[in-house]
């Protein structure tokens, strides 16, 4: 699987203070990437947004809020923080962190394939990741409906970065709704 070019890592929410300071929300599993001293890389949105390197000076957690405050050398004032709200912190997809066997960064799922294990049969093809206490899967179906698949070993027990799809053995009743029951008994009968 290709690593990406840039990982974003924290979104700039608003300005903070007088000083250049902005809050951020963070986008990232790996928070010291918005306290570490060091280069990121803001984008503003849009298409034709180049992403700029920043020098990262200061970052800091503020659990009440739920967001950080950093400050970056290169705003020095309130303007300069407002110039950049709603830019995403980026980092080079070459500095994102090894993980652990059974780890995988969400976005690397999205576009995956779902194959349903037992039958070998496609369900569809992951296109989002719902943060729900645990992650869920949503997956659109061949027909163009929505499935969610709890994201558990026990449900998808095989990822396969390389090969570029996943498997689901679903529990009963998880497909029901989501299927028609012709589709059910072809995924039963293979």
């Amino acid at each position: 699987m290709s690593v990406p070019r840039w990982q974003p890592v924290g979104q700039v929410v608003a300005a903070h203070g007088l000083k250049g300071w902005v809050r951020v929300h963070c986008l990232s599993d790996f928070p010291e990437r918005l306290t570490e001293p060091g280069h990121r890389w803001l984008q503003r949105p849009g298409r034709d947004s180049h992403p700029v390197i920043m020098r990262l000076e200061q970052g800091q957690f503020f659990p009440n809020k739920r967001l950080y405050l950093v400050k970056f050398a290169e705003l020095q004032d309130r303007n300069d923080a407002e110039a950049w709200i709603k830019a995403q912190i980026l980092v080079s997809g070459q500095q994102r962190p090894r993980l652990q066997e059974d780890e995988f960064y969400l976005p690397d799922l999205i576009g995956m394939p779902v194959v349903h294990q037992p039958s070998g049969k496609s369900l569809g093809q992951v296109v989002g990741i719902l943060p729900l206490g645990q992650d869920v899967l949503e997956v659109q179906t061949l027909q163009g409906g929505r499935l969610l698949i709890p994201f558990v070993k026990a449900i998808v027990p095989r990822v396969d970065l390389e090969a570029g799809y996943l498997e689901v053995i679903p529990p009963p009743g998880l497909l029901e709704g989501f299927l028609s029951e012709s589709e059910l008994l072809l995924l039963i009968k293979g």
